[in-house]
């Protein structure tokens, strides 16, 4: 694998004074930035300031829509491409189509891995056995000595909405300790949220409430993983749109404060009607799990999560980040800032090494931590074909994971317990085939092993 261009200063410096006081994150980045093993080199290239570009990403988490499959530049017959276009409808229409498994012919996955362009790191495990791990491409940029280091396996990237699988845990432990019920209303936490005594928390859970995504379609108003390249008229359009991006991203708020942000927005349905996908559900199960457990949700993980079960390459802060996130525009990969933790919080705030995340799912698959119970109702799909934190199809469940220059997939065959996980520090509206993203890189792997 292999990335046609890497950071250019221009643009790099354009972006450096966006992170200042944004927790420090540049400083951590230089801080842990020693600890990288260099195993890959990056192709560089000079680009010109007028050169026209266009494109784009998201500024926190959306995980539904991710359009691309891979392939090898060499000899790798495509014979068949199963498309599992299972698509559930509610009586308002509301639908989820499976994702797209490409199956290639003789699929050998070295020879693939090397002839897909991917930044990031792969691990694959079969049957409880790792027989695949590598990285590829640039972890970061480092503005004091003008070096670009390489991604290892143990690089820590964020991994937004893969979040998502903790919180859900996390409110089933409560409910099991008889603090809450997945069937208590919003208002008994939240009742200053207009809607709050609609929605239950199951339907926070499954993504039914009809609450407004607080990034895409609320006050944030970006979706910008749905952007293309028409969208913008040049380089400048496309950098001042990004430069707005990245201050709203470094500016923290206060759960009180998001409340108040997506308030004035109705509902989209009727709660428990239609699926729709709502980064908002779990900031608001967050804010439950702090109001019942006494604790603030990255402490609770720690304590309950993380520590019981002794994973210690995983964390629910940028403390331990060491690399730099990136919106690839054009064939130019524009640094950004790490967006604050408290827009990601809930939603999307886990950070963590591909070998950290597989021994979490190991847990997931073993029902560590809950009943058997609890086990079921998170992985039961239900009528639109997401649980708890995950979507579930017929032969796998997976979830990705998005934040500002960063995107994930984790996909679990839970019969054969094979398990592919793909986090990439590199976010692009443009991922194709040959370039493809985290969620289809992994989806062609466990379609083929």
């Amino acid at each position: 694998m292999k990335k046609k261009l890497a950071f250019t200063i221009a643009l790099c410096l354009m972006f450096t004074s966006l992170s200042v006081g944004c927790k420090n994150d540049e400083n951590n980045h230089k801080e842990h930035s020693s600890k990288r093993r260099t195993e890959q080199t990056v192709k560089t290239a000079s680009v010109s300031s007028t050169e026209e570009t266009t494109s784009a990403e998201t500024v926190a988490e959306t995980t539904t829509t991710e359009e691309s499959t891979a392939e090898t530049t060499e000899e790798v017959t495509i014979t068949e491409e199963t498309t599992t276009q299972t698509v559930v409808e509610s009586s308002e229409g509301s639908k989820i189509t499976e994702p797209e498994i490409r199956i290639i012919d003789n699929f050998n996955l070295e020879e693939y891995a090397a002839n897909i362009d991917y930044n990031g790191a792969v691990l694959v495990s079969e049957g409880r056995e790792v027989v695949f791990s590598d990285a590829y491409g640039y972890s970061g940029f480092d503005f004091s000595t003008g070096e670009i280091m390489n991604n290892t396996t143990d690089t820590v990237f964020e991994m937004g909405s893969v979040t998502k699988q903790f919180t859900a845990v996390a409110i089933m432990q409560l409910e099991e300790k008889g603090l809450l019920s997945t069937e208590d209303t919003l208002d008994k936490y939240i009742p200053e949220y207009p809607y709050a005594d609609r929605i239950t928390i199951h339907q926070l859970l499954n993504m039914t409430s009809g609450v407004v995504d607080y990034i895409t379609g609320g006050p944030y108003g970006y979706d910008l993983y749905n952007m293309s390249e028409e969208d913008f008229a040049s380089l400048k359009e496309a950098t001042e749109m990004f430069a707005d991006v990245c201050i709203k991203a470094v500016t923290p708020i206060t759960p009180d404060e998001l409340v108040d942000m997506v308030s004035p927005y109705e509902l989209n349905f009727e709660p428990g009607t239609q699926f729709e996908y709502s980064n908002t559900n779990y900031y608001f199960l967050g804010m439950i799990i702090e109001q019942v457990s006494g604790m603030s949700y990255d402490d609770y993980i720690r304590e309950n999560i993380l520590n019981p079960l002794e994973l210690t390459e995983l964390w629910p802060d940028l403390d331990h980040i060491d690399s730099t996130g990136a919106f690839s525009v054009w064939g130019i990969d524009i640094p950004v800032p790490h967006q604050d933790t408290s827009i990601s919080y809930s939603v999307g705030v886990m950070t963590g090494t591909v070998e950290g995340l597989l021994k979490w799912e190991y847990c997931v698959m073993d029902r560590a931590l809950l009943t058997e119970e609890s086990w079921n109702k998170i992985f039961d799909g239900g009528e639109f074909g997401y649980g708890y934190g995950w979507y579930i199809t017929d032969d796998y469940v997976y979830h990705t994971g998005m934040t500002l220059g960063y995107n994930a997939a984790v996909v679990i065959d839970r019969e054969n317990e094979n398990v592919v996980i793909a986090l990439s520090n590199v976010q692009s509206a443009n991922f194709n085939e040959k370039e493809p993203s985290s969620k289809e890189l992994a989806m062609t792997i466990i379609g083929n092993i």
